[in-house]
């Protein structure tokens, strides 16, 4: 299965209402392909963004978008619909990201991870690469999902299946590690 990406915002399907996403799904689940490409229209901005936090490469994006909704696709008999369909494919990307850096890290390709520096502080760029490098893959993902993506420490517990101590225990431990990073450069 190719997916095609959507090119012209008009082009978004308007499934608002909940009951209508989870007839595309169910539709999706029985093998409607057409069903499923309107969950892509639907959910392509959402794993765009969240895969651009981790890779500046416009085809890198595109690898880990492409790889999320086939995934999705072929997976789909495991969505339980306990939790809303954006959040079960908010984890495959996550995942499918955390495959990639953590692939690329086995055979040192540099990690590209695009977190835009404050705008009021021309001083503030700094490579955030080598900055994140010496956390775990979890960490910079609490990380950048916190402070790049802005959710809070429920909706990634609810997305990634932790609890949400885990999030803040993780956030606080990535967060003291940096801290001692910066204290150490000169």
């Amino acid at each position: 299965m190719e997916i095609c990406w959507s090119t012209e915002m008009t082009d978004i399907v308007t499934a608002d209402v909940p009951d209508e996403r989870a007839q595309l799904v169910t539709a999706s689940r029985g093998g409607d392909r057409s069903a499923f490409s309107k969950l892509v229209r639907l959910h392509e901005r959402q794993v765009f963004r969240l895969s651009g936090r981790f890779f500046r490469a416009r085809e890198d994006v595109e690898d880990a978008a492409q790889e999320t909704f086939l995934i999705a696709w072929s997976k789909l008999g495991t969505y339980k619909a306990k939790a809303p369909f954006e959040h079960w494919l908010s984890r495959i990307c996550l995942n499918v990201c955390y495959g990639k850096v953590r692939r690329r890290r086995a055979v040192n390709l540099p990690l590209e991870f695009d977190v835009p520096a404050e705008r009021h502080d021309p001083n503030a760029s700094m490579d955030v690469e080598r900055l994140l490098r010496p956390l775990k893959a979890e960490d910079r993902f609490v990380l950048l999902l916190l402070d790049g993506e802005g959710w809070s420490t429920t909706e990634i517990a609810d997305r990634l299946g932790w609890s949400t101590a885990n999030v803040k225990v993780r956030a606080h431990r990535a967060r003291k590690r940096l801290r001692k990073l910066l204290e150490k450069k000169p």
